[in-house]
């Protein structure tokens, strides 16, 4: 992967220690996970010291790099391992439906090739340049997404990716506590823009209020743009999707499945992979994941993580099924001065889809006789109320750990 020599070149300023003679077979961030001919990169944060475990790393056979900015030499690494593979990357953000958006991208090119995404939520500051580092000359394309919670940090993956083709499946309320409005939120999710040139292309959702701004944006580097959409005249509409079924249910899908098949077209993908790669796409876990009971009660798990927009959009899916509903809600977090309306307003859009039980738990939510503080209880609740047929939403922002109520009831 790399030599002595490259990595010197590409840091000055660095140190390596342990076995080097052969240069690295791989680079890693993890003491753990070390072998023989690896190099270790150790991160420092609030928690923590990687460089107290390099002992154990030379220990155990590998070689440790010792240099001032441990997560900069990671990025600087990756992005040179990057620009040996003349394939093309297309990178993935948005306020939600990004890990969709990539997941049914990525099984859609693999039907035709190989191909690199992150897994998890490898989406950040280290994750992506985790994963770029995992390129290998079979790849033939990477679908990267690409997380953010304030301005300048899309900027920052971008300029490590360089995407041919840059995706924003759309613009909602998360990290308001942090950026403040919905605009600012636009214009850092936009910054996935600002590398790409001429012969590379934006896919923007034109049924977005942001459109306009976000095409200004991409208009601004040269790209060309191609929209998707269901309201609106775009490129690429629902009738793509003729004779397509999704493996997942709700409106939001279709808009990720859209972005997708937009992605496709540009590198030229056949309709044949199109189609069986959104209706075999694995998508990562806790995504409107559906347990089906032999009584035929069904589990919704949206747990992975809750915003306004995704809240909204899971609640209009379960309202449009058949049979008892029971929406079990975790609290949206990071909204700052917009949390107590937001949860109000969901609560509100609950009720208008006709939602026959709604349970809350956290903060922010106005308080009800469903609303519960305590976890057990809420699971003892719900163990009590559900009937056969029952459908059970349960979503929350991740730090509310709403998993644990999907564990219990399964």
């Amino acid at each position: 992967m790399f030599t002595v020599a490259e990595i010197i070149g590409l840091l000055p300023d660095a140190r390596i220690e342990g076995k080097t003679d052969r240069g690295f077979t791989a680079l890693s961030t993890d003491s753990r996970q070390i072998k023989p001919g690896e190099l270790f990169i150790p991160l420092k944060g609030e928690n923590f010291n990687g460089a107290k475990f390099i002992p154990e790393v030379l220990k155990r056979g590998g070689a440790a790099l010792f240099v001032k900015d441990g997560l900069k030499a990671l990025q600087v690494l990756a992005a040179a391992h990057r620009n040996k593979f003349n394939i093309p990357f297309i990178g993935v953000t948005g306020s939600s439906g990004k890990t969709t958006t990539k997941d049914m991208l990525a099984s859609i090119i693999s039907r035709e090739m190989d191909i690199l995404k992150n897994e998890g939520n490898l989406n950040n500051e280290i994750g992506v340049p985790l994963t770029l580092l995992k390129l290998t000359k079979k790849h033939r394309a990477a679908v990267i997404e690409m997380g953010m919670r304030g301005l300048g940090e899309i900027r920052e993956l971008a300029a490590i990716v360089r995407p041919k083709i840059a995706i924003v499946t759309n613009i909602g309320e998360s990290h308001l506590a942090r950026l403040k409005t919905k605009r600012n939120i636009a214009k850092a999710k936009a910054e996935i823009f600002d590398f790409l040139r001429r012969t590379d292309y934006a896919v923007i959702n034109q049924d977005d209020e942001y459109f306009e701004r976000l095409k200004e944006r991409a208009k601004a580097s040269g790209a060309k743009v191609v929209t998707f959409g269901l309201l609106e005249k775009a490129d690429i509409g629902t009738k793509e999707l003729s004779g397509i079924e999704l493996p997942v249910p709700g409106e939001h899908n279709i808009y990720n499945a859209l972005a997708a098949i937009a992605a496709a077209r540009i590198l030229k993908v056949k309709r044949s992979s199109i189609a069986k790669g959104l209706s075999t796409v694995p998508l990562s876990s806790r995504r409107m994941h559906v347990f089906n009971f032999p009584d035929r009660t069904k589990i919704i798990d949206d747990t992975y993580n809750a915003n306004p927009q995704s809240m909204a959009a899971a609640l209009k899916t379960i309202g449009g099924m058949s049979g008892r509903k029971i929406a079990v809600l975790g609290s949206m977090l990071e909204l700052g001065s917009r949390s107590a309306a937001a949860h109000r307003q969901t609560i509100a859009l609950a009720r208008k889809q006709k939602i026959n039980h709604i349970f809350t738990y956290g903060s922010f939510w106005p308080r009800s006789i469903n609303h519960y503080s305590d976890k057990s209880r809420l699971i003892k609740m719900l163990k009590k109320l559900i009937q056969p047929r029952d459908i059970i939403l349960i979503k929350g922002s991740r730090g509310m750990k709403m998993e644990e109520v999907v564990e219990a009831l399964n």
